[in-house]
C-alpha cells in the first residue's frame, strides 16, 4: 500500500474535483419520462419533464423515493427534511475525508437508523450519478493526481492515455459505493487502482486508505513455515524454495493484504525476488566498492552507483514511481545492502 498524500497536495486536487462535479451536475439535461411526484404510493402516471440540469432530475427522483419508502407523513417529513440538509452540505461530503466519511457514518447508525436506511434506497440513483460524472471527468482526476503505479499493490503501472481510445486506471470507491452511497462522489474516496487490485476487491471493505498513509510492515524472505532467514540461508534458496509475506502488519494492514490477497499475488514474483539475491551475490561489499572506485573522476557518488546496480525509486517517498520498488528495498534491506 502506497501512501498518496507523501508527494502532492491533495486539497487542491479535491476542491478541483468538486468543480467538475457541480459543472456536470449543472450541466442542461434533456427533457424525460419519469413517474410523477405525488404522496400516493400506488400512482404510476409518466410525465414529460424538462429538467434544467442533472442536478435537478437528481433532486426530483431523490424526492419521487421518499413516497415510496415512507411509511408515515411524519416519515416522508423527516426524509424530505434529510435531503434538504444532503443538499446543502454536498460540498462537504464530496471532500470529506477518510475520518469524516467515517464519522459520519457512525453517527448515522448510532442515531438516524432510518436516516442510514433512506440513503441506502438512493443507492441506485446516486451511483448512477457518479457512472455519468465518472465518464466525463475521470481521466482529468487521475492525470491531475499523477499517479504512475497502483497504490494498493505496486504491482502494475496505471498511467492513462489520450490516443484513438483513451485509457485511464479504474477508479475504486475505498468504502463501497453500493453500501455507502453517500460518498459516491467523494474525493478521497475514489482511489485510482489496476484491474486486478478493483477486481479482487470488489464491494469488500479495505481498512488502511492510501491517501492517508501506507504500509509500515515489510516484505521479507521466509522459510515454508514462514520463518524469516538470515542472509546466509537465503542465498541457499532456489527460485521454488522463496516464500514471501508481510512482516508483524498491523490488524488494518492485514484486512488489506487478505482482501487483496497481497500475499499470492507477490509470491508470483518469485523470480524476480531470486534475481535480486542473485545480483546480491555478485556484487558484494568488495564488488559495490570496486565498482564506486572505478566511477571516481566521473562525477559519481556512492548513492549513484547504487542506484544503477539496484535501480531507481527505492526511498520511501519515491515507491509509487516505479512496480515492485517497496518489495525491492524490503528485499535489500534483509540482504543488509543499504543506499
Amino acid at each position: 500500500m502506497i501512501d498518496l498524500s507523501r508527494n502532492r497536495y491533495l486539497d487542491p486536487i479535491a476542491h478541483k474535483w468538486l468543480e467538475w462535479v457541480k459543472t456536470v451536475l449543472t450541466e442542461k439535461h434533456t427533457k424525460g419520462y419519469l413517474p410523477s411526484l405525488k404522496d400516493e404510493k400506488k400512482d404510476r402516471t409518466l410525465v414529460q419533464i424538462n429538467f434544467a440540469s442533472y442536478e435537478d432530475k437528481l433532486k426530483y427522483q431523490c424526492r419521487k423515493k421518499v413516497f415510496e419508502y415512507a411509511k408515515t407523513k411524519a416519515e416522508q417529513k423527516y426524509c424530505l427534511e434529510l435531503l434538504n440538509i444532503l443538499w446543502k452540505n454536498v460540498d462537504s461530503i464530496i471532500l470529506a475525508t477518510p475520518v469524516q466519511m467515517e464519522s459520519l457514518m457512525k453517527r448515522l447508525h448510532r442515531r438516524m437508523p432510518l436516516a442510514l436506511n433512506f440513503v441506502g434506497v438512493l443507492a441506485d440513483i446516486l451511483v448512477s450519478y457518479y457512472e455519468i460524472v465518472s465518464k466525463k471527468c475521470a481521466g482529468e482526476l487521475v492525470e491531475e493526481l499523477g499517479v504512475k503505479t497502483c497504490p494498493y499493490c505496486n504491482r502494475q503501472f496505471i498511467y492513462s492515455f489520450k490516443g484513438v481510445r483513451k485509457e485511464r486506471p479504474e477508479l475504486d470507491h475505498f468504502l463501497p459505493k453500493q453500501d455507502n452511497p453517500l460518498f459516491c462522489l467523494s474525493f478521497y474516496n475514489l482511489v485510482p487502482v489496476c484491474h486486478s487490485c478493483n477486481h479482487e476487491k470488489l464491494e469488500d471493505r479495505l481498512q488502511v486508505n492510501p491517501y492517508v498513509k501506507g504500509f509500515q510492515s515489510p516484505f521479507m524472505i521466509t522459510d515454508k513455515n514462514g520463518v524469516k532467514l538470515s542472509k546466509s540461508k537465503i542465498y541457499h534458496l532456489t527460485e521454488k524454495e522463496i516464500r514471501l509475506r508481510f512482516e508483524n502488519p498491523t490488524p488494518e494492514e492485514d484486512v488489506n493484504i487478505r482482501t487483496l490477497g497481497l500475499v499470492d499475488v507477490y509470491n508470483k514474483h518469485k523470480d524476480y525476488v531470486k534475481e535480486l539475491i542473485d545480483k546480491s551475490m555478485a556484487y558484494d561489499a568488495h564488488a559495490r566498492k570496486a565498482l564506486v572506485e572505478s566511477f571516481q573522476g566521473a562525477g559519481v557518488n556512492p548513492r549513484q552507483v547504487y542506484d544503477f546496480v539496484w535501480g531507481r525509486h527505492l526511498m520511501d517517498a519515491e515507491y509509487e514511481d516505479r512496480p515492485l520498488s517497496k518489495l525491492t528495498k524490503d528485499i535489500l534491506e534483509q540482504l543488509e545492502i543499504r543506499r
